[in-house]
């Protein structure tokens, strides 16, 4: 019966050996769940950063992007009012039909500028 006993005993102890490394395992695998969760935060905090920045900067260039259309739109509505090659060489073939350098000479000119430069229409 002493053999029983202390084989009894002997079983405990080594039960409760086993116990005390399970439980030691058991500790070390929550603090690895722990730290690899602390890291999945830390690493979704930084990648939660990184998109609103990507997501700030979408914004002004999409911005940007409408200004440059509205300034091409408002280019594109100034075009019309130029005039077309066809017209300035119409003009141009007028001009020099004309030869208005036969009409004023350079000091004509340049007194009708002063002219006009002093008179109170320029003010």
């Amino acid at each position: 019966m002493e053999q029983q006993t202390g084989d009894i005993t002997h079983n405990i102890v080594e039960l409760r050996e086993s116990l005390k490394i399970f439980e030691q395992r058991i500790s070390q695998l929550k603090d690895t769940v722990r730290m690899i969760d602390q890291n999945n935060i830390d690493k979704y905090n930084e990648m939660k950063g990184l998109m609103q920045g990507f997501s700030a900067s979408l914004s002004g260039l999409k911005t940007k992007v409408l200004e440059l259309e509205d300034a091409i739109g408002r280019i594109e509505k100034e075009s019309e009012n130029f005039a077309r090659i066809q017209d300035m060489k119409v003009v141009e073939k007028y001009l020099s039909f004309i030869d208005p350098s036969r009409f004023l000479s350079k000091d004509d000119v340049i007194k009708i500028v002063e002219n006009y430069v002093n008179s109170k229409k320029w003010g």
